[in-house]
């Protein structure tokens, strides 16, 4: 079982309401670039700065325009759903990376994605981009069924989204596509273009008869995929369920599930970042508290490489 080691609350300096709390609540996806780790929520238009040491609050950067309802059934509604924050390199032959945000695609509202390229400190530059991925999303879900894209990985020339299933719809899965066409599907997101994909399923097993299913992964240095996985007692990619715990895992080079442990919290674990030293991977992870009273709380743990 792998411990965690609770660092700090994901609280803001200012919320995105005044009838709001200040702070994250539902913690989707988390990247750290140098000292700032950037945290998505699914229930916001707006990307989190924080510092990874320290206590100082964290800062907003607005993503998508407009205002979302205060009450929760309106705001489920009306929310873009992001799910996924990966660093990507190089994008239109750009030096910096860019962060890209993207809708977990389980209604035709949550299929847009923000692009926002990084300057030499790991800052955020200039206003994002706005992508709709309507095209992109109806391709997949011909190809997949219906979706719930939790994660996302750059592996060398590869990219990797991870479909979360659920009670009814068991399919945990990666896909796999060509980084290049990736990067055609951001530049031309309104054509109809299909590109070669491949799918492959994972059994993540059972807690109290509820399927683990992915919420989020990252890449390591050796071409290894380190992702969380919570097991959520619900039959329905839109409804929310009783988080029963969560585990971590990762997969090697060859797509084999190497690693799979549960956490000694019951917390539903939806962002990962990791680092190899030496035989370890260091972790950091975040929350989501299924409760916009509470905020997401950002975690570290280690685990031990296998082999």
């Amino acid at each position: 079982m792998i411990h965690l080691t609770e660092l700090k609350s994901l609280m803001l300096a200012q919320g995105t309401h005044a009838d709001r709390h200040p702070h994250l609540s539902a913690a989707s996806g988390l990247v750290q670039v140098g000292p700032w780790l950037y945290v998505v929520a699914d229930d916001e238009l707006h990307l989190g700065q924080f510092l990874l040491k320290g206590n100082e609050h964290g800062q907003l950067h607005r993503f998508f325009e407009g205002d979302l309802p205060v009450e929760y059934e309106e705001r489920k509604a009306e929310k873009p759903d992001i799910e996924v924050l990966t660093l990507i390199p190089h994008f239109n032959n750009s030096k910096q990376s860019a962060l890209l945000a993207m809708g977990s695609g389980s209604k035709k509202k949550r299929r847009r994605s923000a692009l926002a390229t990084l300057d030499h400190t790991g800052s955020i530059s200039g206003e994002p981009s706005i992508i709709d991925l309507s095209n992109f999303y109806d391709f997949l879900k011909q190809e997949v069924g219906k979706l719930n894209i939790e994660g996302a990985a750059v592996v060398q020339d590869q990219f990797f989204l991870f479909q979360r299933g659920n009670k009814k719809n068991k399919l945990n899965a990666s896909i796999r596509l060509s980084l290049n066409d990736f990067y055609r599907v951001l530049q031309e997101p309104h054509k109809t273009y299909q590109p070669q994909i491949d799918i492959t399923p994972y059994d993540l097993g059972y807690i109290d008869d509820v399927p683990l299913c992915f919420t989020d992964a990252t890449t390591l240095q050796n071409g290894a995929i380190v992702f969380t996985a919570s097991a959520e007692n619900t039959s329905d990619s839109y409804l929310d369920g009783q988080c029963m715990g969560s585990a971590i895992g990762i997969i090697d080079r060859k797509g084999d599930l190497v690693l799979l442990e549960p956490i000694d919290k019951t917390v539903k674990l939806e962002g990962i970042e990791a680092d190899e030293l030496e035989n370890k991977v260091e972790l950091l992870l975040v929350t989501d508290a299924d409760d916009a009273a509470h905020p997401a709380q950002l975690y570290s743990a280690s685990v031990k490489y296998p082999g």
